[in-house]
């Protein structure tokens, strides 16, 4: 029977409270007043009781739209942590594909720089060149006579009457 009161709630210590004064009425004053008494406290610890539920509910109530944010907000950072996962792998490739273009430029660049280099000791002798045969034909000009020494500078494989001015 403690069962069924327990299980009763509030509505069942009442009346056990109601069963109790009825009881005590066949009792005395002070048998009387002491049930009352004890009613009395039976329906404040009640009442704290139903106070206490409530806070409790409540509380229940706001932790559970406080977890409910929280997966929320879990569930948006993990988006954007996998989002971030893949722009850095899109940036791991590109910066790879980089570091090849710019090693493959750096050899095409090494490469330009020797021939740049062996063409412009070509132009030096050829500069050299001109400005031997520059110098033979102003002494042409001139009417000087041709001397042996001289000879030796002239290209055998050069058309006849030199070069065209």
């Amino acid at each position: 029977m403690t069962e069924r009161w327990k299980k009763g709630g509030p509505t069942g210590v009442a009346f056990l409270l109601a069963a109790i004064l009825l009881v005590a009425g066949g009792c005395g004053d002070s048998d009387l007043e002491e049930a009352r008494q004890d009613a009395r406290e039976a329906k404040a610890t009640v009442k704290k009781l139903e106070l206490s539920l409530d806070r409790a509910m409540r509380e229940i109530a706001d932790l559970k739209n406080e977890l409910s944010v929280v997966r929320e907000t879990r569930d948006e950072l993990q988006r954007q942590a996998d989002q971030l996962v893949q722009e850095r792998d899109q940036a791991s490739v590109l910066a790879q594909q980089a570091e090849q273009v710019i090693t493959h430029l750096s050899t095409r660049a090494e490469g330009q720089t020797s021939a740049t280099e062996a063409m412009r000791r070509q132009i030096e002798d050829l500069k050299a060149v001109v400005a031997d045969q520059q110098a033979l034909i102003e002494e042409l000009q001139k009417g000087g006579a041709i001397e042996p020494a001289d000879l030796e500078d002239v290209d055998p494989n050069a058309p006849e009457g030199g070069p065209d001015l």
